[in-house]
């Protein structure tokens, strides 16, 4: 009886112990899910104490060099050999009168005076080799201290440098500021970090482009209770409708802070106007097709995001996009696109330098004043730009079968290795048959997917025929103008020099 009784306490006790385990693991789990919750809620608010502004000084490296330290196997000098480990035994008692034991003595110390010397040069030259080898390894630490102050020694110049030409209202260098202010920026861990910059010096407007997380970043559940019966927990899930605004709140708050961090960053009034874009990615279901589409879309003057109070009470983030005229999807859970507030294809060039491939030829308006080389590195650049369009590089050889370009066309499914022609022709030379089937004989041997020719003129009408029926893409001077002004945000002119008008309308303004 007694022991039965003992096992039922026991039995009750663990079960307390269970349930209290049980309430624990509820406990944690809540206390998670409601920080991750306000966290998404205050996405905002909880930064505006927050001083985004970067000193330039912050982007420097510091120099981190070690004294040297020799390894032990060089830093400790080779052990000299022991001439007393290499004498005989001395003789002693009746052997000392011995001749025999006395010649053997000799001649045992002979040989050892003979080792001794052969031990005492392995050690004299071991000892010459660890100290070369010191010497090499000390002079390798130093060449690697002195290359390490030498390479953030240059980082620093590059960083004065790119503070000069921010100063100096550089497109570059000002989009490269602000996209490093605002990839710092403080987001859950699983937020999206992608941040696109471009600077228009002209109407001091910074444009941005910031990846916005889907849906799933948003938690199913607010709570968790342990039930003893089940063992196991059970979550309240979040409604819905209520997800669904958490959402909308969570993509609103990002554009606003985004905004704000660009205006709080800048110390030097170097921006009046931020235009920020805000995209995920995602797959279109209707296609299966991998996309990229804007949630968000919003344009702000300085003056104007100026009288904003965001730290107010009532201050509703998804009312002042409407009060800014932003374009926000009505359905940014189901990731409905919207149109951004400026129609532009994204300019993110990559500044290496101030200077592009084509800012040399800046001057040269008037595409057909070119030669075959600078239209050629023109069309390398553009095609560059052209999301569609990656690998773009330049054949090696002329011998290259009337191919200028090689590309890589990223779209799914008809997308493939592109061969590009490019032509500088005078608009009243019309480029006929034999050059599309000049570009469709070489994507046909070298295995292309498809061949595209691009002029400055135009084509006859049996080479359009021609190129449609093989596949062939023409691209002529007023499509080129177009591409030019989307892609390269940059307004050239082809103008007949022998007829002394442009034969092609200027390029469309959407």
């Amino acid at each position: 009886m007694v022991a039965a009784a003992n096992a039922r306490d026991q039995a009750k006790q663990e079960r307390e112990r269970e349930a209290a385990r049980g309430r624990e693991r509820a406990a944690a789990v809540t206390r998670a899910l409601e920080s991750r919750l306000i966290g998404l809620r205050t996405l905002l608010r909880g930064v505006l104490d927050e001083d985004p502004y970067l000193p330039f000084d912050s982007f420097k490296e510091p120099l981190s060099v070690t004294e040297y330290r020799p390894p032990p196997r060089l830093s400790t000098p080779v052990p000299e050999p022991n001439w007393e480990s290499f004498l005989p035994a001395p003789l002693t008692g009746w052997s000392v009168l011995s001749p025999g034991r006395r010649r053997e003595y000799d001649a045992a110390l002979a040989k050892g005076q003979d080792d001794y010397a052969q031990a005492l040069a392995a050690h004299d030259e071991d000892e010459r080799l660890r100290k070369e080898n010191l010497a090499r390894d000390q002079a390798a630490h130093d060449r690697a201290v002195d290359h390490e102050r030498e390479r953030v020694a240059r980082q620093h110049r590059a960083v004065d440098q790119l503070a000069g030409d921010f100063a100096a209202g550089k497109r570059a260098a000002v989009a490269a500021y602000f996209r490093e202010v605002l990839a710092v920026q403080r987001y859950p861990s699983d937020f999206p970090t992608g941040v696109q910059a471009s600077y228009y010096p002209t109407g001091r407007q910074l444009r941005v482009r910031v990846d916005l997380p889907l849906l799933a970043a948003i938690p199913e559940f607010v709570s968790a209770e342990y039930q003893p019966i089940k063992k196991e927990l059970r979550h309240k899930k979040l409604s819905p409708t209520d997800r669904k605004k958490l959402y909308q709140l969570v993509v609103a708050q990002m554009a606003l802070r985004t905004v704000r961090s660009v205006f709080a960053a800048d110390r030097s009034g170097m921006v009046d106007d931020v235009v920020c874009d805000g995209y995920v990615d995602t797959v279109n279901t209707a296609t299966g097709q991998d996309v990229r589409w804007c949630l968000v879309s919003v344009q702000v003057p300085r003056d104007e995001f100026a009288v904003l109070v965001l730290d107010a009470e009532q201050f509703d983030p998804v009312e002042c996009l409407g009060y800014l005229h932003a374009k926000v999807s009505q359905t940014p859970e189901k990731y409905q696109p919207v149109q951004p507030v400026l129609d532009y294809p994204w300019d993110d060039l990559p500044y290496a330098a101030e200077t592009d491939a084509t800012a040399d030829l800046d001057q040269a308006q008037n595409l057909v004043g070119m030669n075959g080389y600078e239209f050629e590195r023109l069309v390398l650049r553009l095609f560059k730009a052209i999301p569609e369009f990656d690998e773009v590089r330049p054949t090696q050889e002329r011998r290259d079968g009337g191919i200028d370009l090689v590309a890589v066309n990223k779209t799914p499914f008809v997308g493939g290795r592109v061969a590009i022609q490019a032509k500088c022709y005078a608009p009243h030379r019309k480029i006929g048959v034999p050059a599309v089937r000049e570009i469709i004989g070489s994507v046909t041997q070298r295995e292309f997917t498809k061949g595209i020719i691009i002029t400055t003129s135009g084509f006859t009408p049996a080479a359009r025929e021609e190129a449609e029926r093989l596949g062939v893409e023409l691209y002529d001077g007023e499509r080129l103008l177009w591409l030019l002004r989307h892609h390269l945000h940059r307004e050239y002119t082809i103008v007949d020099t022998e007829r002394r008008r442009a034969p092609f309308k200027s390029p469309p303004a959407g």
